[in-house]
């Protein structure tokens, strides 16, 4: 992904970088936000890494790991941080495989606004123990036989497209 420092680049992106904002003013930016995230698509152990998430949005639906881009950081290491912390994987062969927006009725906070999200796709090989957060549960290693028709419509419309991207 080709990334463009404005005025005075490049420079040093760590000033760019931030905290987490407090919790009650992250709720109310998600209401009026869209949110910049990416998911990455995982080859692991013969298979992809699909995950179950515990939290709003996409609560209990087959998902690739990710989440929201950390400020300041290119999306390569931001990703390859979110993983780490997500399921304890390390990255290598990472690549852009699309762009997508995403759209949810739910959201992790109850202002009844949903989720909205740009997203940044990617796959990579990940190696390492497998060890989920708490935020995520029963872990799923979709290996290409098993990628079947049937399977294929069991998944989220946006992960098969991208599970289509992967294995077809």
């Amino acid at each position: 992904m080709n990334e463009y420092w404005i005025e005075n680049g490049p420079v040093d992106p760590d000033p760019l970088q931030a905290d987490l904002l407090p919790l009650d003013t992250y709720r109310e930016a998600h209401a009026g936000m869209v949110i910049a995230c990416h998911d990455i698509f995982i080859e692991y152990m013969g298979g992809m890494l699909l995950v179950r998430r515990t939290n709003f949005p996409a609560v209990d639906i087959l998902w690739p790991i990710g989440g929201r881009v950390a400020r300041g950081m290119g999306a390569e290491d931001s990703i390859r941080l979110k993983v780490r912390q997500e399921c304890n994987l390390d990255l290598s062969d990472v690549e852009v495989i699309g762009h997508a927006r995403t759209y949810f009725s739910t959201d992790p906070f109850g202002h009844g606004k949903g989720t909205d999200s740009l997203n940044i796709v990617l796959r990579a090989k990940g190696f390492g123990e497998l060890k989920l957060d708490d935020l995520h549960e029963r872990p799923s290693i979709i290996k290409p036989e098993e990628y079947t028709d049937d399977f294929r419509a069991q998944l989220h419309p946006y992960v098969r497209d991208y599970m289509d991207v992967c294995w077809r």
